[in-house]
């Protein structure tokens, strides 16, 4: 057996300083101890898996932050892989003695990994996990160094590092998965210590599998000591041995116990685990919470796929992480000792498990399992010394290594006295020292007779049965000795050399053994028999052993040339031999006659180094070359170079071949060979020239840096290159300048040292001894720069984006700029090199105990001293960059520190085809015309002025961008546009005008929807919070149901007498009674429709009423409707079934509509709501663009060709500012309006400014406020539509804009109360819903127009029979109006497509309830014989889009708390005729694909029982009946005569019943 040991420690350290450990920057640094932490066997295998190579020792130690060697396993003292200057990444082991660390050794694909669990420590880099995965060798990338934890390998992330202080006990390998065993604080429920078990995939390098479950040890048995795998009862199981803990602390008690956990029981819960926070959201059967996420990270149990965890056994990217088990594994112990347990291992014998455990008083146990039983016994290891937990069995399984803190002593070798008795005893500890006499203790104990060497400390030689003797002096009398060699011990190849070795006492053993000479040649042992004779005059022995074949030195080896050759000592017989192959011979085996001692060729030189430097000398020139000496006095005095002497170096010297020489001065520049003369032979001379030159600096840039360092510097001058690189120094003032780059005769590139303080330094370079100086120019050590602001703080992975940054000194740092970020999971992608400043992307370090590495980097640009620019850089798309910051030289400024967040990388933005539903068909668009490009994300990171777009070789100019659509308009047509009144009367220009009709309203359109879309950009980051202004359900219902009408019964209460009161409200109580009787409610409904003057709109009234009194019976109605919605269809299949539903003219019609209205609710909130509310916004902002005649309602932007104000009214935009109150503070407010705005319009549109997003019933009204224009301190003017100023002609009287005031651009305006006396009646508000005044008189009979009078719209020109031309003018002239028509459609496009969209689209599941509802019809058409799809189709879109749909699209008030006027509802009254078409022309269908059946519906109707009783909680029902009531009086004979006729009602006594509700509700003196 072999051994060899080093010694790890102590050594200068501090676990507050980082390694290099330099005393002057480590006050705090000690003569400190190593503590091994890890030690770890790696087997050999290269990166195939197929090779094996010598195995090596893994050994990591606390001290220099835990750094690992790798040494030879079999000479540990032969270090494989060691840095001396680790970066922050290679820190594995704790730093603290008391502090575990674990480790674990896998091989993923070829990739020597160990995975490490290390506890918290307070002292040194604090950002450690406590699990991570580590490189065990180097790879190409430089940042991926050995023991290396980078961006591609997994590690336990968590939130607090202190919290989550592991104390790792053992890592093992099952399986296909990794264990660690660990206690900490049970940081999810009540904050005790427990032990946990966590798992790993073995290949998951993510850590997406990672699960923990903590072990519980029945009796209180809570923190575990030790660990040992192992089978039990044939089984695989986990022995742990535990320790009750000291109340509430990591603090061990004497009371353990050993428990047993079987792994497939451990992996069942782990596996539960998992199961549960994938697909249950972390709860179990009962609804508790079983899994949970830990390590305070953002993630969370989610409800994915039952075959989620089949699918994703090692867990995904979407997989929840890191994940624990709320439900413990637990064991009854099969053992409890009262002594602490320190250690456990476990071996086989016989197939019964036998249990070896370590205590704290030095005691091993050792307990074995046979048949069901324990048996055991102790034995006493070391007393009152703990027991180490890393128990460990030999190969063999026979033997135990027990560690402990003492030494223990396991032989008597001291009690021999001599070297006979010491050999007798045969101890394989004991042995003799021979040099010294006494006895020695070895640490080896394998051989059965042993003689050690020299001081006896230990031996590094061991034998199976065979005595070693070393060859040394015989001081003893009773040892076999061997002290001389009595022949030369020089053996040269070839021959028969005998070898005798003198001796005493070398009988002893003579019986025993024949004696073996060894030999070691090359580390190798060769074993010779050997004679032994005596010399019976004096005792003495002699060993003779022949030599046939080994070759123990060769002359020709190493020495290559004739002076090598003589300079080797004569005792070997060496000369040079000479003839056709001269070379270096054993004497004896040259067959030419040698020449002369002293006769060797002249010298040769070969090469020399460097072939220049500076005519002061100083610097070193290496001669390599042949033949140049035998001794280095030799060449003494004989070395010339340019004529000029050199002064060879001794310490450089090596014989014949190489000369080291000192340069010395030169009186001038010259150059020359280099002559070397050895003795009397012939002077050898170079080939090269070497030349003395005179180097010279005539520049730096930049003379500027900041005092921290790290500024490029660009040293200019000529025949810089003067020696070698090495011999060039660079100082700026007295601080070093480090050259980073290849040196050239004109440039020389250094990084400047950091500055205490500002100055200005000179620059000098040495070239040698000989120095330089930079004339006429300093260097400035200036004020490091500071960042004080940087945005934006998004990009794109694919990088490029211009992130501006201010502060100050930005110009300081002139060529050196850079934005660094890293990715966890990142490859290196090159960088977009822009001009000369560099931007990075990589990982922010947290602490200046962190190194950098880094990813990417894009250069900046600085623009002034305040201001400079950088690009962001490209990460891949699987990156996860955990920070960026800014390098300006030696400076680094974090982003999060100067933007007050962290940068963030999105996924790139993705644009569709153009024609992605025809991909084969070209896209052809006109000239003028809006190119829209859809995509996803497009804003997440970038601003439509940062989009550059192309379309071809052509720039395609952005006009609008949002998150999916950019619209761009290709620069290669320009056509312009101009409002002239001109055109219309001349005929030529109309013509030109149609002619190019088409490209004018595109033109329009992209100008227009450009402006729209800001504006509409801005809304929408109110959308989603209060910038959607829903009704609450209660006003939704009221406006559906009773549409037009004030006062609806929903919100009103009883209107009785109290002596009434009570006996009212219990007959509308048997009313609702009767209401819930199918019977009655179905007769009542058909007896009310079979009287003629109960009106249609009777007929919804009643339907509304009844919705009202049963929508907490929601089932009842929805059965109710279905038998009415049945009699329908057979009324109308003998008629013409397509025409059923297509109007509202019965009951169940209108009870449809509120059940599609109350089942949609919830629909229309969460997906049609925002759209809708968009389209709205949208139209009004469109609409008030433009003029709007306040009296017509007529606008000129509108899709309504009736509502067209086709007069071409002169008008101009201005901004008025608004001051507006808030709280104190008076604000002012820029609104935009027109000069030919009423005052009540320009009041409107302020106050749809302020109150942007909000809901219109909460704010003023308009007449409610006057409107003021001031100007300078005490000019009020109050403005209104009718003054005494208004204009007056005839009949006709103007309503006053603010062209009639003049009010200018600009101009400052503010809105004041008015007192309640003096409101106007001009605006009639109901419902949202706002009325132009129409042809209203005003006062005196005088009639109000606002822009044109109501009888004077342009109309066609009389026909004359003789003028074609005035004929086509009399065409042409509508048509150029509209054009305003077909601009407003192209502007409003996108969002009439959104809505449309929402509503129909057929890749979103339908809601249940139509569902539900088209399967009826279905089943309708069916058991009716219907086969026509068409008829089924036509009823499906009647009940739903043209019932439901066409009612909102036309009343966005029924939804939103908003006011539509009538410009904007003639608007929306085109675009819901655009939906009714559209339903019409194309089919929008539901099928069978899954029918819903009356079981799921049945589970469905609750939900939307509880919608709208939550919603609805207030309604008043009994006010519902009190007005259904009214209608059972005005037809109460009819109703009565009607029950009564019906048998099935006879037997209900349903006439009787309604006879006692009347006499209730109304003292109705009836037939009772």
């Amino acid at each position: 057996m072999h051994s060899s040991s080093i010694q790890t420690g102590p050594k200068l350290d501090s676990p507050e300083c980082l390694p290099p450990i330099v005393p002057k920057d480590c006050p705090s640094a000690r003569v400190t101890p190593n503590t091994n932490k890890i030690l770890l066997l790696e087997e050999g295998v290269d990166a195939v898996g197929s090779e094996v190579r010598a195995r090596s020792l893994i050994v990591c130690g606390t001290l220099f932050q835990g750094i690992c060697d790798k040494r030879s396993l079999g000479n540990v003292s032969e270090v494989l892989y060691q840095t001396s200057n680790p970066v922050d990444t290679q820190y594995v082991a704790a730093n603290d003695p008391r502090v575990s660390t674990v480790g674990v050794i896998l091989n993923q694909k070829g990739v020597g990994l160990m995975l490490v669990g290390r506890g918290y420590t307070s002292k040194g880099p604090s950002d450690i996990p406590p699990i991570t995965t580590r490189r065990l060798s180097p790879s190409s990338s430089p940042s991926r160094q050995a023991f290396s934890q980078d961006e591609e390998l997994g590690k336990l992330v968590v939130g607090s590092y202190s919290e989550y202080n592991n104390n790792f006990i053992s890592a093992f390998n099952h399986s296909d998965h990794v264990y660690f065993l660990f206690s900490r604080r049970d940081m999810w429920h009540k904050k005790e210590y427990r032990t946990y078990v966590s798992r790993l995939c073995a290949w998951d390098r993510s850590f997406y599998s990672y699960v923990e479950v903590p072990l519980e040890c029945s009796g209180g048995y809570n923190l575990a000591q030790g660990a040992s795998p192992a089978e039990h009862q044939g089984r695989p199981a986990l022995f742990v041995a535990m320790a009750a803990g000291q109340a509430s602390t990591p603090t061990a008690t004497g009371r353990s116990a050993l428990c047993v956990y079987g792994m497939s029981e451990l992996d069942a819960s782990l596996q539960r685990a998992q199961e549960l926070c994938y697909t249950e959201g972390g709860r179990g059967r009962t609804g508790q919470e079983e899994a949970y996420i830990e390590y305070e990270v953002s993630s969370k149990c989610l409800r994915l796929p039952k075959d989620s965890l089949k699918e994703y056994p090692c867990g995904g990217e979407h997989t929840p992480s890191p994940i624990a088990s709320a439900v413990p594994l637990s064991a009854t112990p099969s053992l409890t000792r009262e002594t602490q347990l320190t250690a456990v291992t476990t071996a086989t014998e016989a197939g019964h498990t036998i249990a070896l455990l370590g205590d704290k008083k030095g005691w091993l146990h050792k307990v074995g399992y046979t048949h069901g039983s324990k048996v055991g016994y102790t034995v006493l290891v070391d007393q009152d010394r703990p027991v180490n937990a890393d128990l460990l069995l030999d190969q063999s399984g026979q033997n135990v290594y027990v560690l402990t803190d003492g030494k223990v002593s396991v032989s008597q070798c001291e009690q021999q006295p001599d070297c006979q008795s010491c050999l007798s005893v045969r101890d394989p500890y004991c042995g003799w020292c021979v040099l010294e006499g006494r006895y020695c203790t070895l640490t080896l104990f394998l051989g059965l007779l042993w003689i050690p060497i020299s001081s006896c400390q230990g031996s590094s030689y061991s034998s199976w049965g065979l005595l070693r003797i070393p060859i040394s002096s015989c001081q003893g009398k009773s040892c076999p000795c061997v002290w001389a060699l009595q022949s030369s011990p020089l053996v040269p190849m070839g021959f028969l050399s005998p070898l005798t070795l003198l001796g005493r006492n070398l009988d002893m053993f003579q019986r025993e053994e024949q004696y073996v000479c060894v030999v070691v040649v090359e580390e190798e042992e060769l074993k010779l028999n050997a004679t032994l004779e005596k010399d019976p005059e004096n005792m003495t022995y002699t060993f003779t052993f022949v030599l046939s074949t080994v070759q123990l030195y060769d002359c020709s080896v190493g020495q290559s040339d004739c002076s090598q050759c003589r300079a080797v000592p004569s005792d070997y017989g060496c000369v040079w031999c000479g003839g056709e192959s001269p070379g270096c011979a054993y004497h004896l085996s040259c067959t030419s006659s040698p020449g002369p001692e002293d006769a060797c060729p002249p010298p040769h030189i070969i090469q020399i180094q460097p072939v220049s430097g500076p005519v002061e000398g100083g610097v070193l020139v290496t001669i390599h070359g042949s033949n140049l000496g035998m001794h280095y006095q030799d060449i003494q005095g004989g070395v010339t170079v340019a004529g000029v002497s050199c002064l060879p170096q001794p310490h450089g010297y090596l014989i014949s071949t190489r000369i080291v020489c000192e340069l010395q001065p030169s009186k001038q520049e010259t150059e020359g060979p280099v002559i070397v003369t050895v003795g009397d032979s012939e002077p050898g001379q170079s080939l090269q020239t070497f030349t003395y030159q005179d180097p010279q600096l005539t520049g730096i840039v930049p003379d500027k840096g900041p005092v921290s360092g790290g500024t490029s510097l660009t040293v200019q001058g000529t025949r810089l290159l003067t020696g070698q690189r090495k011999d060039l120094t660079a100082y700026v003032g007295q601080q070093p300048c480090y050259i980073v780059e290849e040196v050239n005769g004109t440039h020389l590139v250094c990084r400047t040292s950091p500055s205490n303080q500002t100055a200005e330094l000179t620059v000098r370079v040495l070239f040698g001894k000989a120095e330089r100086t930079v004339p006429g120019q300093v260097f400035h050590y200036m004020e490091d720069p500071v960042i004080t602001a940087a945005s934006p703080a998004e990009s794109f992975y694919e990088g490029g984006r211009n992130v501006k940054v201010s502060g100050r000194n930005l110009d300081v740092v002139a060529t050196a700029n850079d934005l660094r970020a890293v990715g966890a999971h990142g490859r290196e992608h090159p960088g977009h090199e822009k001009e000369e400043i560099r931007q990075t992307v990589g990982q922010e370090p947290p602490t200046s105990l962190q190194q950098h590495r880094v990813k990417g980097e894009e250069r900046c640009r600085v623009i002034s001293s305040f201001e400079m620019t950088c690009v962001t850089p490209s990460v891949t798309h699987d990156s996860k960059v955990l920070g960026v910051w800014f390098e300006l030289d030696n400076v680094k400024v974090s982003f999060e520190s100067v933007a007050g967040k962290t940068f963030s990388y999105y996924p790139n933005p993705e644009l569709l085809a153009l024609n992605r539903d025809d991909p084969d068909t070209p896209y052809r668009f006109k000239p003028g015309g809006v190119i829209a490009v859809e995509g996803k994300d497009l804003t997440r990171a970038m601003t439509r002025d940062e989009v550059v777009a192309r379309l071809g070789d052509q720039e395609c100019e952005v006009k609008t961008l949002d998150s999916t659509h950019l619209y761009c308009e290709v620069l290669c047509v320009s056509v312009c546009r101009r409002k002239s009144k001109q055109a219309l009367r001349d005929y030529k220009k109309v013509l030109v005008q149609l002619e190019t009709l088409e490209i004018n309203v595109g033109d329009q359109c992209r100008k227009e929807f450009t402006d729209l879309m800001t504006e509409m950009m801005d809304l929408s980051s109110d959308v989603g919070g209060p910038g959607i202004p829903l009704l609450d359900y209660k006003t939704y219902a009221e406006r559906v149901f009773f549409p037009g009408q004030r006062g609806a019964p929903l919100s009103q209460n009883l209107d009785l007498p109290e002596s009434r009161r009570r006996t009212v409200e219990q007959g509308l109580g048997q009313l609702n009674n009767l209401l819930n009787n199918r019977l009655f409610l179905i007769r009542f409904i058909h007896t009310l429709e079979a009287q003629q003057n109960f009106s249609q709109r009777d007929r919804g009234y009643v339907a509304s009423l009844l919705t009202m009194a049963l929508h907490d019976k929601l089932e009842y109605f929805t059965d109710v409707m279905k038998t009415l919605l049945g009699d329908l269809v057979q009324q109308y299949v003998t008629k013409n079934p397509k025409l059923m539903l297509r109007r509202t003219e019965t009951v169940v019609e209108k009870m449809l509509t509120n059940w599609m209205s109350i089942c949609l609710y919830s629909f229309l909130k969460e997906v049609a709501g925002e759209p809708l509310y968009m389209l709205y916004r949208a139209i009004k902002y469109q609409v008030d663009k433009g003029p709007v005649d306040a009296v017509t309602g007529k606008a000129k932007r509108t899709l309504n060709d009736s509502h067209l104000l086709r007069e071409d009214i002169d008008y101009c935009s201005i901004t008025l500012t608004v001051m507006v109150k808030s709280g104190v503070e008076v604000q002012p407010c820029p609104v935009k309006v027109l000069d030919t705005d009423t005052i009540t319009q320009v009041k409107d549109k302020i106050l749809d400014q302020i109150y942007k997003g909000a809901p219109f019933s909460q704010r003023p009204a308009a007449d409610s406020l006057d409107l003021e224009w001031r100007s300078g301190q005490a000019g009020h003017l109050t403005l209104s539509d009718d003054d005494v100023t208004a204009i007056v002609q005839g009949r006709w009287k103007k309503l006053n804009t603010l062209q009639h005031y003049k009010v200018p651009d600009g101009a400052t305006v503010a809105l004041i109360p008015r007192s309640a006396a003096v409101v106007g009646i001009h605006q009639v508000y109901q419902t949202g819903e706002k009325t132009p005044m129409l042809d209203g008189e005003g006062e005196e009979g005088l009639r109000l127009w606002h822009l044109v009078k109501s009888n004077e719209e342009p109309e066609m020109p009389k026909h004359r029979k003789s003028s074609m031309r005035e004929r086509e003018r009399a065409k042409a002239i509508p048509e150029i109006y509209l054009t305003r028509l077909l601009s407003m459609k192209g502007t409003l496009q996108k969002f009439v497509d959104d809505v449309f969209v929402a509503i129909l689209n057929t890749k979103r599941p339908p809601p249940i309830a139509v569902r539900f509802f088209f399967d009826f019809l279905d089943d309708m058409a069916e058991k009716h014989g219907i086969d026509d799809p068409e008829t089924v189709h036509i009823w499906k879109t009647n009940s739903l889009p043209l019932r439901f749909w066409v009612n909102i699209l036309k009343n966005p008030q029924f939804v939103f708390d908003v006011q539509v006027t009538d410009s904007v509802d003639a608007v929306l009254s085109v675009i819901a005729q655009t939906f009714i078409d559209s339903c019409t022309t194309s089919e929008h269908k539901v099928g069978r694909d899954s029918p819903v059946n009356k079981l799921l519906y049945a589970r469905e109707i609750p939900r939307y029982k509880q919608l709208v009783e939550s919603f609805g909680s207030d309604m008043n029902s009994l006010v519902a009946l009190l007005e259904l009531y009214k209608y059972i009086n005005k037809y109460y004979d009819q109703i009565i005569a009607s029950l009564e006729e019906d048998a099935a009602g006879q037997k209900m006594q349903l006439a009787y019943r309604l006879q006692q509700v009347a006499a209730l509700v109304e003292n109705k003196v009836t037939d009772l």
